[in-house]
């Protein structure tokens, strides 16, 4: 496994213009305040496919403010998301987000490309996590992918997407 947080390369180019082209969107509809829910639902990209969010994640940084010779450290903690993009070729691109939760709500940190999935040029049909129980007891995240790299095919394969508590993503064929 690999730790994909944080990296520069041409896929997070591309997570970097879908993030930029969603934060065209008001202020509100990123954090959801004071916003109706079926604006939030209207202002999402008709490219996006699905989304699925579970586990959680925590780290320390350090901050410094302007003045300030001494850095402090903070906590920070949130869930992980994923989301399922139809591109230009129609076949589906994944994308691997961390949302922090922050005291005015939750905000993006950080989407990659899960580029395995883009290189195989696949067709999501269906994401689900690994827990429905919406309470996870370890940091990390999995998540079910079902894909097709034929859209004729009569069945989906199945891959998962494990990250594991140091932020370390594995995409492979799901083995059970």
């Amino acid at each position: 496994m690999k730790n994909i947080f944080p990296r520069t390369s041409p896929s997070l180019l591309m997570a970097a213009a879908i993030i930029a082209a969603m934060s065209t969107l008001p202020a509100v509809a990123q954090s959801g305040a004071d916003e109706e829910p079926g604006a939030i639902a209207g202002s999402v990209s008709t490219r996006v496919l699905s989304a699925v969010s579970g586990g959680f994640w925590q780290q320390t940084a350090e901050t410094a403010s302007e003045g300030d010779k001494e850095a402090s450290t903070q906590e920070q903690r949130g869930y992980y998301r994923i989301v399922a993009v139809r591109s230009a070729d129609n076949t589906s691109r994944l994308y691997l987000q961390r949302i922090q939760l922050a005291a005015d709500g939750p905000t993006m940190l950080d989407s990659t490309e899960i580029a395995a999935l883009s290189e195989m040029k696949a067709y999501i049909t269906d994401m689900r996590p690994e827990s429905s129980t919406g309470i996870a007891q370890e940091p990390g995240f999995a998540a079910f992918i079902y894909l097709k790299s034929d859209p004729a095919a009569s069945e989906p394969d199945t891959y998962e997407l494990f990250v594991d508590e140091f932020g370390d993503a594995d995409f492979a064929l799901a083995t059970n």
